[in-house]
C-alpha cells in the first residue's frame, strides 16, 4: 500500500512539473502529510517547496482584503536573500515599488501567475532562460523558477525602498521570520475571544469589556504574523491555556426574560459573576504549568492580567450596585449596574462608575493576579468599594 502511494505521489509531481496540473498539486500537498514515508519523499524532493510557493500563494479575488505576506510560502524558500536575475530586476523599477501598497504587492503575485499560466512551453523556456535564479535546484520547473525570481525581485526592492517600520518579526515563538507587514489602518480585536481580523466586533458587550481593560484593540494579525499558520498556532495555544470567555460565559446574568425586581436582579448577577470568576481562577491556577511553543509566557501573563482585571472590575461594579440596591432611598434616581437585562451592552450608562471603580481598584488591590469572587473574606478593597458605593454611581 505504501509503495502504491509513493508511486502516486511521484506521478502527481511529474504531472505538476510537466503540465502545471494544479489539481494534482493538491494531491501532492496532501500526500506529504499522510505518513512518514510520503513526508520523507516530499522533503527529499527539492522541487516541492517551490511548487508549493507557486500553487499556494495567495489569490486575491476582487474585493478581498490583503492577507499574510508569507501565506503559502515555505520557510525554505528565501525571498529576502538569494539571486535575482538582472532581467527580472529590470522589470521591477524601484520607483514603481516605492508606490506599491500592501495589497498591490500581493496582487502582483496573482498577476505574475496569470501571465505564466498563459505562456506556452516554448514561451516559458525562453522566459526562464534569462529569468531563472542560479541558486535554485536544477530540477525546479521553469514556471516556478520565473515566479520565484519575480517574488524575490519585488521583496528585495521593498527592502530597498520601504521604511524599516514596514517590516516586522513574526510573533510566533518558533518562527520569528522577518516579513513585510500590512499597513496600520487594518484593525482587529483580540481582546477576550481570539482574533477577529478585518471585521467590526459583533459582540454587543465588546465596548464594555474594552472600557474595563482600558486597552486599544490589538493590531491585525497581518501586522503581527508572517502567515495564517503562525497566527492559528499562536492563538490556538493561547486559547487552550486560557478559556475563551465570550457570550453567556462572559456576560453572566439572570434570565433576561424573567420578571425580577432591580434589587433581586443585581444580587443574582453578582452571584453569577462570583461563580464565573471562581471558575476562571481555578482554570488559571492550572495554566501556569503549560509549556509554551508558539506564544511566549509574557503574552500569556499579559492576557491573564487583562482578563483578571476585566473580571474583577465587573465583579466590583456589581458588588457596589448590590450595596445600594438594598436601600430604595440610596438607589433612587441612580443608574446601577445589573438592574436591567443585558446592561453591559450599554456601557455609556456605567462609564463614569467604571472610572471610579478603577481608581479604587488601582489604589487598594495589592496583587493583580488575584481573581476576586469570595465576599466572605476580609478585604480592604471590598470594604473601600462598599464605603464608596454611593460615590461610584453618583
Amino acid at each position: 500500500m505504501e509503495d502504491a502511494l509513493l508511486r502516486c505521489f511521484e506521478y502527481a509531481i511529474l504531472q505538476v512539473v510537466e503540465a502545471q496540473r494544479s489539481d494534482l498539486f493538491h494531491l501532492v500537498h496532501k500526500f506529504s502529510c499522510v505518513n512518514k514515508a510520503l513526508a520523507a519523499a516530499a522533503r527529499a524532493d527539492q522541487r516541492v517547496p517551490f511548487l508549493i510557493t507557486y500553487f499556494s500563494s495567495p489569490q486575491l479575488p476582487s474585493g478581498r482584503a490583503p492577507t499574510f505576506f508569507f501565506e503559502g510560502v515555505p520557510r525554505s524558500v528565501n525571498l529576502f536573500d538569494g539571486h535575482v536575475p538582472e532581467e527580472t530586476a529590470a522589470q521591477v523599477p524601484l520607483q514603481r515599488v516605492t508606490k506599491l501598497s500592501y495589497s498591490e504587492v500581493l496582487g502582483d503575485r496573482k498577476d505574475t501567475r496569470t501571465l505564466l499560466a498563459k505562456k506556452s512551453g516554448k514561451g516559458l523556456r525562453q522566459l526562464a532562460s534569462t529569468n531563472t535564479p542560479h541558486d535554485l535546484p536544477p530540477a525546479v520547473p521553469d514556471f516556478a523558477a520565473v515566479y520565484i525570481a519575480r517574488l524575490r525581485a519585488v521583496t528585495q526592492a521593498l527592502v530597498t525602498t520601504k521604511n524599516t517600520q514596514c517590516f516586522a518579526e513574526c510573533e510566533h515563538r518558533g518562527c520569528r521570520q522577518r516579513f513585510f507587514r500590512a499597513p496600520g489602518v487594518i484593525t482587529a480585536s483580540i481582546d477576550l475571544d481570539g482574533p477577529r481580523a478585518r471585521v467590526p466586533p459583533t459582540d454587543p458587550s465588546h465596548d464594555y469589556w474594552s472600557l474595563l481593560s482600558g486597552k486599544k484593540s490589538e493590531a491585525a494579525p497581518e501586522r503581527r504574523f508572517c502567515s495564517p499558520e503562525c497566527c492559528k498556532q499562536y492563538y490556538r495555544e493561547l486559547d487552550l491555556v486560557l478559556p475563551r470567555l465570550c457570550g453567556k460565559r462572559l456576560d453572566v446574568e439572570p434570565d433576561p426574560g424573567a420578571e425580577m425586581s432591580p434589587h433581586s436582579r443585581v444580587l443574582a448577577g453578582l452571584r453569577a459573576a462570583a461563580r464565573r470568576n471562581e471558575d476562571f481562577a481555578r482554570h488559571l491556577r492550572g495554566a501556569h504549568a503549560h509549556r509554551f511553543r508558539a506564544c511566549g509566557k509574557s503574552v500569556f501573563r499579559e492576557r491573564a492580567e487583562t482578563l483578571t482585571t476585566q473580571l474583577n472590575l465587573d465583579f466590583l461594579l456589581l458588588y457596589a450596585a448590590s450595596v445600594l440596591a438594598e436601600s430604595k432611598s440610596l438607589s433612587a434616581g441612580l443608574v446601577l449596574a445589573g438592574t436591567q437585562p443585558r446592561w453591559r451592552n450599554r456601557p455609556q450608562f456605567v462609564a463614569a462608575a467604571v472610572k471610579r471603580i478603577k481608581a479604587i481598584y488601582t489604589k487598594h488591590h495589592r496583587d493583580p493576579n488575584v481573581v476576586l469572587y469570595n465576599l466572605l473574606l476580609s478585604s480592604q478593597l471590598l470594604q473601600k468599594v462598599k464605603e464608596q458605593s454611593l460615590t461610584v454611581f453618583r
